[in-house]
This record gives structure tokens, sequence and C-alpha cells, in this order.
């Protein structure tokens, strides 16, 4: 594949709706064979659904095994807000994505690409780097029990921490794939008008995210994260590696901008 027109097989998750939905319609438009992972089908005629459960480690085994000897590309975009359980929000959100990039880089060759869609909730966290390192050491629900006890969070915290994981998760997945020509990266989108954007509300406090909608005038569209998310698969992103991506309108620089005592008297 070249540029952003592609060829091969590409792994979506979460493409039921949403971003996965728009990133699954995108890549199948650009020529990519799409391989859907959901609980749900998803309704683009062209992409393969494979029915997944990203809860349970049985069902992302049995998926994996259905897709086919190659995979040239893998978007890890289903997650579940902080309205769910911590430890269902936990093991969806960074267990789920973790097995199926382990079962599935065997299948990936080089100039391949993992793209994670985070969350900019990840600069929430408020868990410790030594608690974070050690939910990385997570392997399976009993361990992810385990480390619940030590920091109980509820399901909104757990949702900002598991994403946290994921971006340095993705960091030293890249690290270590560096060696093999596949690149890792994460994206990470500030919210989205997707079905689930009533539970963010619930989760994070609907004044919160009124604020982050006037501060950029509105939240962003699903094909708006998809785009970033396909040009990150695609060759054109060849020398992007190892990093996270803010995709929210602006909304950093806003938050930076109010607090800067320069700002008032900035020329333009």
């Amino acid at each position: 594949m070249t540029g952003n027109t592609f060829s091969g097989n590409i792994v979506v998750t979460g493409a039921a709706s949403g971003i996965g939905l728009a990133l699954a319609d995108q890549l199948s438009a650009a020529g990519a064979t799409v391989y859907a992972l959901d609980r749900r089908d998803c309704p683009i005629g062209s992409v393969r659904t494979l029915l997944c459960d990203f809860s349970d480690p049985g069902s992302i085994s049995d998926a994996v095994a259905a897709l086919p000897g190659e995979v040239t590309g893998l978007a890890n975009v289903a997650g579940v807000p902080g309205t769910a359980a911590a430890q269902t929000v936990l093991a969806v959100n960074l267990l789920g994505p973790r097995l199926l990039t382990e079962l599935v880089l065997p299948r990936m060759t080089e100039g391949a690409a993992i793209v994670n869609v985070a969350s900019v909730a990840a600069y929430r966290n408020t868990e410790s780097p030594e608690s974070i390192d050690a939910l990385l050491r997570v392997r399976n629900r009993a361990d992810l029990q385990a480390w619940l006890r030590d920091h109980p969070v509820k399901g909104p915290a757990a949702y900002d921490t598991s994403k946290r994981a994921l971006v340095d998760w993705t960091q030293l997945l890249s690290a270590k794939l560096t060696a093999r020509g596949i690149r890792a990266l994460s994206v990470s989108p500030g919210p989205v008008e997707t079905p689930i954007l009533a539970d963010f509300e619930a989760s994070m406090g609907a004044d919160a995210m009124a604020r982050s909608h006037d501060a950029v005038g509105r939240h962003g569209y699903p094909h708006e994260i998809g785009a970033v998310v396909a040009f990150a698969l695609s060759p054109a992103a060849s020398w992007l590696n190892g990093i996270d991506i803010p995709v929210e309108g602006g909304l950093f620089a806003t938050r930076a901008a109010a607090k800067s005592p320069v700002f008032e008297g900035l020329s333009l």
C-alpha cells in the first residue's frame, strides 16, 4: 500500500458504531480488506465482522483464530465508558487490546502498524506512575482483581487510568517492535459525538463536557478521529512511532491559554 491507499487486511475493533465504524468505512473505501471485531455486526457490507467480547479472553482468541494469516494493520478502537464497573472498564480498555495485539502480532510483518485509541482523559489520571506500572504487569482477571484491591478506583477514574495505561503501554510496545519494523502509536480523542457520549456526560459530568464543547465550539465527529487513525495506519505516517496524538480540536491549547499571563497581550 502507498500513501493513504490501502491493500491487505486491517483489523478494526469497535467497528459497529462510532469512531470504529467511521474508520472501517474509510479504510474499506481506500482499498483495505477490513475485519471488524465487535459484539455487534458492522453495518458496512464490504466489512467482515467477527463477533467478539473484549471482556472475555476466550472470545478474543476465537476471533483471532478466524483472521487471515497476514494482517497489515490493527486499530484497537473498542472501549467502554466510566459508567461501567471498574473491572469491566480496565478489562475492555486495557487487557482486551493488549491480548488482541499479542495474538495478532505473529500475523504482522515489517511495515505493519498498530494504533490504539486512548483518550484525552488519560491526562486526567490520578494514579501514580508506580500504580500504572503495576497495572501494566496485570495479565488476567485474577491479577486485575488484586490490583483493584490495592487501588480501589471507581468507574470514572478507572476510565482515565485505563487510557493512561494504554498510552504508556503503546509507547513500550513501540520500543519492543522497532526492530521488527512494526509501528505502534496511540490517538487520544477529546469528546466525540458517538452513541456513548451520554455515558461520558454521566461519568465525567455534564458541566465538564459542556465546558469542553464551549472551549472549541463543538465536540468532534467520528470521521475526524477515524481520519487521523487511518493516516497513522498508512505508510504516509511511516515516521510516526511511539507517540500519542491528541485529536481534540484545540482543547488543550484553549486551556493553556486561559492560564497564560501573556495570552491577552499576544499580537497576531
